[in-house]
């Protein structure tokens, strides 16, 4: 990401700038200290590496490696200790192997830099103990998929390394079925309308009605214009990744399964074919952190082979 430095920013020092860019950056947590360590690696101002206590000129060109940020981020996330919290979980479902939760718009899943506490791990860890049924083994409280802060939605918790590892494995195989509810700005003008949340209650997984829906595929990678965005196309450019969804269009409401997980994936497929999420800020006309979109459904196999499928 590059920034041309105006007069609003002049003499301003370059770790401070740094932690006002990632302060609006939803993938990066870092305190300044820990901008402070890493920022001879992280970013460049007119093509040199910067001292820690330079002050930005008006005119400068700042140059920020998102990518390199995030992975100091999700490292330092890994190797940080988890504070057991009591707070509201809103288990649909347990056994000895894992939970399946309803996760409630505004809850962050996990830790972040800067941000140890209140989040969907800190419960997690509280619960779990207060059971004598935390396994210290697992990473990140058993853990195994994210739902962004303003999402809300259903998720699948391990409890234990076993079930940890199985279940990365299907989600790494794409043997986990997601299914999204979004309520929309604009309208599809679809005459025949139907009733979402009893569409999923007749719906049958093993017919896989989604290929019947509208299928979008392409690319997905970082946007040039905006670096906090992420943008759709139907051919490969600069690191973008394959992306694969499924579209039911109901007037301004529709249903979408996720055949991949990227980044702001179905945001921004739906802006790529002209749509926005009631609520969404970066993609949308919406304000504040809490968009219009929900998990509904999600589906995967127990290690016996057994599916289980569970919905709003």
């Amino acid at each position: 990401m590059e920034i041309h430095i105006d007069s609003k920013d002049k003499q301003k020092r370059v770790d401070k700038k740094m932690s006002e860019i990632f302060s609006k950056f939803q993938n990066v947590s870092l305190t300044r200290s820990i901008i402070q360590k890493y920022l001879t690696n992280g970013c460049k101002v007119n093509g040199g590496v910067p001292k820690k206590s330079y002050k930005l000129n008006e005119g400068d060109t700042l140059f920020v490696d998102l990518e390199y940020w995030e992975k100091i981020s999700e490292d330092l996330d890994l190797s940080s200790e988890i504070k057991a919290q009591n707070g509201n979980l809103d288990i649909r479902y347990e056994n000895d192997d894992f939970i399946v939760l309803h996760k409630p718009k505004g809850l962050v899943v996990h830790p972040g830099v800067g941000n140890r506490e209140n989040t969907l791990a800190n419960y997690l860890r509280y619960y779990l103990e207060s059971k004598n049924e935390y396994d210290s083994l697992m990473d990140r409280c058993g853990i195994v998929h994210r739902l962004d802060k303003g999402v809300s939605g259903l998720m699948v918790v391990a409890k234990n390394k076993l079930t940890q590892e199985y279940l990365k494995g299907e989600f790494a195989k794409k043997n986990v079925i997601k299914i999204y509810h979004a309520y929309l700005e604009e309208s599809n003008n679809i005459e025949q309308k139907i009733d979402i949340r009893e569409y999923l209650k007749e719906m049958s997984i093993d017919l896989q009605p989604w290929k019947n829906w509208l299928k979008v595929e392409g690319y997905i990678g970082r946007s040039k214009s905006n670096r906090y965005k992420m943008e759709f196309k139907k051919y490969e450019f600069g690191g973008s990744k394959y992306a694969l969804s499924y579209i039911l269009f109901s007037g301004r409401e529709a249903l979408i399964k996720i055949d991949t997980g990227r980044m702001h994936q179905i945001r921004v497929t739906l802006a790529y074919l002209g749509y926005h999420i009631q609520g969404d800020s970066l993609y949308g006309n919406g304000c504040g952190d809490e968009i219009m979109l929900e998990s509904v459904l999600l589906s995967f196999q127990k290690r016996s082979g057994e599916r289980l499928i569970f919905t709003i």
